[in-house]
C-alpha cells in the first residue's frame, strides 16, 4: 500500500454511486494545507458522509462519529493488520515483514499484545513522570524567553514530547533531530514506497540495538518491561519487540507534538482564552480536552474483510477506508457548535479514537499537555503568532505543523 502516492484513478469502481465520489487528497488538498482543521469541517459541510475518493489509487472516506465508532468497534469486517505489509514494505512472496504492534493486529490477538503496554501507560504508572515534564518544559521555556519570539514547533513542541519518551521507553536522547526526521517521513504523505521502506527500517535498525542491550541488562524503562511481559504464558519474541518498539516510536514522536502545537496555535489567536486560563489554571484539563477536539491529528486507515453496507454505503472486499477522525469531531449531530470552543463539553472527542484501538498512551499525553501549559502560561507574557510568518501545516495519516513562529512581549 502507498497510501498518498498522488496516483489518480481513471476511472471510479462501478459499485461507487456518483453521488459518493468527492475529490479530496488528504496528502496535497490546497485546503487542507493552508487550514487543516477549517478543512475538516468545510467536509462535514460540503461532502456526503461517506464518501469516495479517487485520488491516491482511490478509497473511501467517513467523517462522522457514529459511523466511525461502528465501523472500529467491528474489526472482524474492518481489519487493521494489513498496516504490517504497508510498513515494511512487505510482499507477497518475501520474507514478513515487521508488525506495528499492538496497532496492526485485530482483536483477540490485539487484546493480548496491548494488555502489556495498559499498566505502564496508565494513569496511575505515568504519574511519576510529572517532575521530569515540569523540569523539561522550563529548561525549553529558559531558552527562548528573553528573545521574545520562537518557532514554537521546533523549539518547543518538537524536543519536550520527544525527549520525554525516549527517556521512558529507553531510547538514546542525544539523538532527538534524526528520530524526529526518522519519524516524519515514516508518517509523511509525501515520500514514495521505497523512501518509506527505508525509513522503516532505519527505525527498526536503531530500535534493535536498544533491544539488544536490555536483553543483556534490563533498565528501568518501558522496553525492559516489554520484555519480561506475558503474552498468553510467554515473553515476546525479538520480531515482537521490535513491533512494539516502532509503533512507540512512532506514537511518541508525532501526536503530542502536533496536538501541542495546534493548541497553543488556538491560544496565540485567542487571547481572551489565554487570560482566562492564566487567571485559573484549574480550567486547563477541560480546555486541553476541548483543544483536543478542535485539533485531532490522527486518522486511521481500515481494510475491508468482505462486502459490508455501512450507513447505507456498499463497500466491497479490499476497499480502503480512511476513518477521518479530525474531522468527526466536527461533525453536529456528535457536537453542537463544533467550530465554537466550549469548556466543559461533555461529549467524548475522537481525537484519540475508540473502541479496541484506542490510543494507549493517552494518559500520557494529557500529563505532558497539562503540565506543559501550567508553566508556558505561567511564564511566557502573552502571546501572538508572528505576523510576519504565517504557520506551515502538512497532511497524511496525520495532520501536522511544520513551523509556528510565535512573538510576545
Amino acid at each position: 500500500m502507498q497510501p498518498f502516492s498522488g496516483q489518480k484513478l481513471d476511472k471510479i469502481p462501478a459499485h461507487v454511486p456518483p453521488e459518493l465520489v468527492y475529490e479530496y487528497d488528504n496528502a496535497r488538498d490546497a485546503r487542507m494545507l493552508e487550514d487543516p482543521h477549517a478543512r475538516m469541517r468545510s467536509l462535514i459541510l460540503e461532502a456526503p458522509p461517506i464518501f469516495f475518493s479517487p485520488c491516491n489509487g482511490g478509497m473511501w472516506f467517513v467523517t462522522r462519529k457514529k459511523a466511525i465508532v461502528d465501523i472500529t468497534m467491528n474489526p472482524e469486517v474492518y481489519s487493521n493488520s494489513f498496516i504490517a505489509a504497508a510498513a515494511s514494505g512487505e510482499h507477497k512472496d518475501s520474507q514478513p515483514g515487521f508488525m506495528l504492534l499492538p496497532i496492526a493486529v485485530d482483536p483477540p490477538q490485539h487484546t493480548a499484545y496491548r494488555a502489556p503496554l495498559n499498566q505502564p501507560l496508565a494513569a496511575k504508572s505515568v504519574a511519576g513522570l510529572e517532575t521530569a515534564i515540569r523540569v523539561m518544559t522550563n529548561e525549553l521555556i529558559d531558552k527562548v524567553l528573553g528573545a521574545g519570539r520562537c518557532d514554537f514547533f521546533s523549539e518547543i513542541a518538537e524536543p519536550l514530547p520527544v525527549t520525554l519518551f525516549m527517556k521512558l521507553a529507553g531510547m538514546p536522547t542525544d539523538r532527538l533531530a534524526e528520530f524526529r526526521h526518522l519519524a516524519t517521513q515514516a508518517t509523511s504523505s509525501t515520500v514514495d514506497a521505497a523512501t518509506r521502506e527505508a525509513t522503516f527500517k532505519r527505525i527498526a535498525g536503531i530500535l534493535a540495538e536498544v533491544i539488544k542491550s536490555r536483553q543483556e541488562k534490563r533498565e528501568d524503562d518501558l522496553i525492559s518491561r516489554l520484555l519480561d511481559a506475558n503474552i498468553q504464558g510467554r515473553n515476546p519474541t525479538f520480531h515482537e519487540m521490535l513491533g512494539y518498539s516502532i509503533t512507540l516510536f512512532l506514537g511518541g514522536l508525532e501526536t503530542v507534538v502536533n496536538a501541542l502545537g495546534f493548541g497553543v496555535r488556538h491560544l496565540a489567536r485567542d487571547q481572551e482564552l489565554q487570560a482566562k486560563l492564566r487567571a485559573d489554571p484549574s480550567l486547563l484539563p477541560g480546555a486541553i480536552e476541548e483543544l483536543l477536539r478542535l485539533h485531532g491529528i490522527a486518522s486511521t486507515p481500515r481494510r475491508l474483510m468482505r462486502d459490508e453496507v455501512c450507513h447505507g454505503v456498499q463497500f466491497k472486499q479490499g476497499d480502503m477506508v480512511l476513518l477521518l477522525l479530525p474531522a468527526a469531531n466536527y461533525d453536529d449531530a456528535a457536537f453542537p457548535n463544533p467550530e465554537q470552543f466550549i469548556l466543559g463539553r461533555t461529549e467524548q472527542h475522537m481525537t484519540f479514537n475508540t473502541g479496541p484501538h484506542r490510543c494507549v498512551g493517552l494518559n500520557l499525553a494529557r500529563l505532558e499537555m497539562k503540565v506543559f501549559y501550567q508553566e508556558w502560561l505561567k511564564r511566557v507574557p502573552p502571546f501572538r503568532l508572528d505576523p510576519q510568518a504565517p504557520p506551515r501545516f502538512m497532511g497524511g495519516f496525520n495532520l501536522a505543523i511544520t513551523s509556528l513562529p510565535l512573538v510576545w512581549g
